[in-house]
């Protein structure tokens, strides 16, 4: 999973990437210097609970992904398969490319998982 996630990294610039469980866990993680894992993983769990509990409440079940933008950059966070890849990346990031980039690296993630559990 960590090559997964500096391959990821390099390709987008990214600060930072981790996988998360379904239930917020941290799983893996590969982030620059600087860059606080436990708050950035707490922050993957707030956005795995909360807005999947938002969404339940308005009918639709789960999510596929979600992008949280603010002044000095976004975290993204895509479904991949049994947990979640959440990417921090710099402002500037144009996300259509970077979305090529974050949903290929989800499905490595799902691959990856499906050879462990095999």
């Amino acid at each position: 999973m960590k090559t997964i996630l500096q391959e990821l990294n390099g390709a987008i610039s990214a600060r930072g990437a981790l996988v998360v469980a379904r239930d917020g866990m941290l799983v893996a993680a590969e982030v620059r210097d600087g860059v606080d894992v436990e708050r950035l993983a707490a922050l993957g769990a707030a956005l795995v609970t909360d807005v999947g509990t938002s969404l339940l409440a308005t009918g639709l079940d789960g999510f596929t992904s979600v992008e949280v933008a603010a002044e000095q950059g976004k975290v993204v966070m895509a479904e991949a398969g049994p947990m979640y890849l959440l990417v921090l990346v710099g402002a500037r990031l144009e996300i259509g490319p970077g979305s090529i980039e974050i949903q290929s690296a989800a499905q490595k993630l799902i691959r990856a998982a499906d050879l462990a559990l095999n």
